[in-house]
């Protein structure tokens, strides 16, 4: 376990360090263009669709593939795996036909902040990014497939593949640039991701066409319960995850360029999050499924102390440290080109505030993991109506004093509220669990205290024969 997360922690920097490369590119060619604002706005929807659709199937998938994997045979379980991905893949194909319909209504809708033109050119990139949709959903499958097998390296490195692609066509294009040249490169390198997810996958599993088919063929009765688990997770992914949605919407109502601002933000609070909490939550998620699977409570309460001590004394530091320095990691990071002072200087002022919640991120984050491990829907369902109510009441009473600060602020305290919550819950369901007697002697007690009236009332049959046998 602690080789997987130093492997994968390793390897997410290493894709982060790519990333922000391709961030500092596009940066110094298009600052915080309405260019770059109607594609982040479009990019962050569909990211947040696949994120969506992602969120649900696979999340429910790798707690019932630890379960048939240890209770019956590792043949059921590939059969699982492949079913649940066939079933991801149509869920996304519908998806997709409705977004690319609706791409007018929703532009209009969501982005009403956004000028004739820009919310024209928003609808154009929305339709051509909906191949990068279906890919990158997709992903999600079959990385979490990987991940229930143990096989970190091929699920973690392959999505810098896709900031490599937007790299190589922003130099290789020829003359002057324009936002669709981000919209191939990253259609291409969504589609290069899914196929190197598939082919180790082939490799790993020995997948044919014949084989694929035959795990079509006879059903697991694991898979309804897959589907039926997904639609929780999926209604409480929906509701939690539009939080970002959410910020971008509202910040399209403030000053022009506030939507690049809050996606340059959520990219530097990346950095640490992609050594801490991914790392963490990619590597502990399928041994705190295993360890559920076995009903190793005791198990699951150490390592979640355990790990959640030794991320968040990184973490708190590196968040504390970052308040302090952003002005110096903007402008070191994307002062350049097009992207000028004024705009370090914006980008900075919400850095500061945004940087607070890696802490409670992290935290909320491991503790959800045992969450869903514990197939938990309808706490799920609920933190995540109260995290999506409290981040939109947050933001329009902050956001009119502090403008996109506020949205940053109250990110912080909707991450602080939810990481409590969660942490509450788990330790209270682990205490239950390895206690299951105390609970159960205590009311079968009352149960036979209830029913049994002699055992308050003295027997008086019994009291008079004792005293004939004394006289």
């Amino acid at each position: 376990m602690v080789s997987g997360f130093v492997l994968v922690a390793l390897l997410t920097v290493v894709s982060k360090a790519v990333s922000f490369v391709k961030d500092a590119a596009v940066a110094g060619r298009f600052g915080i263009s309405d260019e770059l604002d109607a594609f982040m706005f479009s990019f962050g929807l569909l990211t947040f669709v696949a994120a969506l659709i992602g969120g649900g199937l696979p999340e429910a998938f790798l707690p019932l593939h630890a379960e048939v994997l240890h209770q019956r045979d590792p043949a059921s379980a590939r059969r699982l795996a492949v079913q649940s991905s066939v079933i991801h893949m149509l869920s996304l194909f519908a998806m997709a036909v409705i977004l690319f319909v609706a791409a007018p209504w929703i532009v209009q809708l969501a982005a009403r902040g956004f000028s004739p033109e820009k919310k024209t050119l928003a609808i154009q990139l929305m339709r051509g990014l909906m191949p990068f949709m279906l890919c990158f959903g997709m992903s999600y499958q079959l990385g979490t497939w990987l991940r229930a097998d143990k096989c970190f390296t091929a699920a973690t490195s392959t999505p810098m593949l896709v900031p490599v692609a937007i790299l190589v066509w922003l130099f290789a294009a020829p003359g002057p640039l324009r936002v669709e040249v981000l919209v191939q490169g990253t259609v291409v390198g969504a589609l290069l991701h899914l196929l190197a997810l598939m082919i180790v996958l082939a490799r790993k599993e020995g997948l044919t066409p014949a084989l694929l088919l035959a795990s079509l063929r006879r059903w697991e009765p694991e898979a309804k319960t897959v589907v039926q688990n997904a639609l929780p997770f999926l209604f409480a992914g929906g509701i939690f995850s539009s939080t970002v949605v959410v910020d971008q919407t509202m910040a399209s109502w403030l000053e022009a360029g506030s939507v690049a601002v809050l996606g340059y933000t959520d990219k530097v609070c990346g950095i640490i999050l992609a050594v801490t909490a991914a790392p963490s939550c990619d590597v502990l998620f399928p041994y705190f499924a295993d360890k559920v699977a076995r009903r190793d409570w005791q198990g699951v309460r150490r390592q979640l102390f355990t790990s959640a001590g030794l991320i968040l004394s990184l973490a708190l530091p590196a968040a504390l440290l970052l308040c302090t320095l952003a002005p110096w990691v903007i402008r070191l990071l994307f002062e350049r080109g097009s992207f000028s002072p004024t705009d370090t200087e914006r980008v900075a002022a919400v850095l500061r505030y945004a940087a607070l919640q890696i802490p409670f991120y992290i935290l909320g984050s491991l503790a959800s993991r045992v969450v869903v491990a514990m197939q938990a829907t309808r706490f799920i369902v609920i933190l995540s109506a109260i995290g999506l109510v409290g981040n939109a009441a947050l933001n329009a009473l902050l956001m009119r004093t502090m403008g996109a600060a506020g949205i940053a602020l109250s990110t912080v305290l909707v991450q602080m509220l939810s990481a409590t919550l969660a942490c509450l819950y788990v330790l209270r369901q682990i205490r239950a669990k390895m206690n299951p007697s105390r609970s159960t002697t205590a009311v079968v007690k009352s149960d036979a205290s209830r029913s049994s009236p002699s055992s308050h009332r003295p027997n008086k049959k019994a009291n008079s024969r004792r005293r004939k046998k004394r006289k």
